[in-house]
């Protein structure tokens, strides 16, 4: 820790050396920064020097060279997927998608998905999603010192592939606008970075991906394989007819890949094909999780024996009340609003939650909602499989950490309303029907609130409650799983 504190108080130092020696205008603020990144590097990590990349001006270390059989991803993908986690030159995590090391800073979230970052690329000259010098070490040989790749047996240019791992010095010209994190990917407390500071970057290739619909579309179909069989579109060319013991099918014939189990019951187990790996609680213990889960179910909603499925479907007009779980194919759990579940999962303590009511004519959900739902009956029990061409797309859906604050001073709030009482009348001089109302609905109902408080030991005080609420981040082409549970209809 001690030398990390000095390591960032020697970086403030150079720029404010560097910026006493100049003239104002004689050097540009980018300069500076390049000037002190350079002499931070030769400090801390002279062995780097020569590993200066041209374009983008950044300094690269490559700590795994990757799986030399993989194609660079320059000339392969489409989509990557990598680790990553950003500091200040000081050390300080500023982001991060490490689940140890968010414990580690407490950013830890239950709510996140700690898994690579999954994000478009293209060899192409331009870039629209990824920071662009991460952009520029995917795209461009990475040029190495002499004597830095002879002591590690490197060649002198290198590329990115599948398996290499490498942490970047990036001066802000190749970083935006500074960088911070969000939805449970945040670093210490306090650390964000500023817009005119180096940031260095550690990041690891996961995975290559040059279509991303074909991708996601084998893994659901992959796994409504592994859990009870596919039944194919009538008439699909090349597919085998297969028995009528499968468990998933179309929920409509003319919408591809939304699939659902119309036989599913609370106490089926889903094979996970790649489950969600943690060494933390509860996702540490996967079998006991699925068991508490299967366990919170039947005593929440009872024993369930099937509906009668010659009953008449909810339809696009019915209102219903759906108890749900939301996964991906790792079996995480993104949301869920049955309350033992978000106990296990989340730490939440709510004993009654409450119902997702809607009409699914509405439109308030995502599309596979709106293929199955309506195909279903009142006290029915599914399971609904999907790509993510009817869930969130290409785009996914942001994780993002929410914080409101609620309350405050009640003397100011009476204070307030004497002030807007007072104005009323004696400015405007309401009469009649409205200075009737004022004087006395207005008056009275508002000051017999307000004057209670104002004569108790209460006076004064200016509690405040602080609510923060997590979005579990959805990434682009991801397939969902749910759980769905639908209330008998009300008489």
């Amino acid at each position: 820790m001690k030398n990390r504190i000095l390591c960032g108080a020697w970086f403030v130092a150079v720029v404010v050396s560097l910026t006493a020696c100049m003239k104002e205008g004689e050097i540009s603020v980018s300069e500076r920064e390049r000037q002190a990144l350079d002499a931070w590097i030769r400090l801390n990590r002279p062995e780097l020097a020569g590993n200066f990349q041209q374009e983008g001006g950044y300094y690269v270390d490559i700590e795994e060279p990757g799986d030399d059989a993989a194609e660079p991803v320059s000339d392969t993908a489409q989509w990557v997927r990598f680790t990553f986690t950003g500091r200040n030159l000081g050390g300080d995590i500023v982001l991060t998608r490490d689940e140890t090391q968010a414990r580690q800073v407490g950013s830890f979230s239950s709510y996140t998905h700690y898994v690579p970052y999954y994000r478009y690329y293209s060899g192409e000259t331009f870039n629209t999603q990824l920071m662009e010098g991460t952009y520029l070490a995917l795209r461009n040989p990475l040029t190495l010192g002499e004597a830095y790749a002879a002591e590690r047996g490197y060649p002198r240019e290198m590329r990115v592939r599948f398996g290499t791992r490498l942490t970047l010095y990036m001066p802000s010209s190749v970083v935006g606008s500074g960088a911070s994190g969000s939805g449970g990917y945040e670093g210490q407390s306090g650390y964000e970075l500023r817009s005119d500071m180096p940031f260095v970057v550690t990041m690891e290739i996961t995975d290559t991906v040059r279509n991303p619909l074909q991708r996601e579309g084998s893994d659901v179909d992959a796994f409504a394989e592994l859990n009870g069989g596919l039944r194919p579109v009538a008439g699909a060319e090349g597919i085998s007819a297969r028995s009528d013991g499968c468990r998933w099918s179309n929920a409509v014939d003319s919408i591809p890949q939304v699939y659902l189990d119309r036989n599913y019951a609370p106490t089926d187990v889903f094979d996970f094909p790649e489950p969600y790996r943690s060494i933390y609680a509860p996702y540490s213990d996967r079998a006991q999780l699925e068991q508490n889960i299967r366990d919170t179910l039947l005593n929440r909603f009872g024993a369930y024996e099937g509906v009668e499925m010659a009953g008449d479907t909810i339809t696009l007009d019915g209102r219903v009340r759906v108890w749900y779980i939301g996964r991906f194919l790792d079996g995480f759990i993104f949301d869920t609003n049955i309350p033992g579940v978000r106990r296990l999962v989340y730490g939440e303590s709510d004993p009654e939650g409450e119902a997702y009511e809607y009409t699914p004519s509405s439109g308030d959900v995502i599309q596979a909602w709106l293929y199955s739902v309506p195909t279903l009956r009142y006290g029915q029990w599914a399971a609904l499989l999907t790509t993510s061409t009817c869930a969130y797309g290409s785009t996914g859906r942001g994780g993002q950490t929410n914080t409101t604050t609620t309350g405050g001073s009640t003397a100011n709030d009476y204070y307030n309303w004497l002030s807007y009482y007072n104005y009323m009348n004696n400015y405007y001089g309401y009469g009649g029907y409205y200075g009737g109302y004022y004087n006395n609905y207005y008056g009275n109902y508002l000051y017999g609130m307000y004057s209670d408080y104002y004569n108790s030991a209460n006076y004064g005080s200016s509690e405040t409650t602080t609510t923060t609420t997590i979005d579990t981040e959805i990434p682009p082409f991801t397939p969902l799983l749910f759980q769905l549970y639908i209330e008998p209809e009300e008489e």
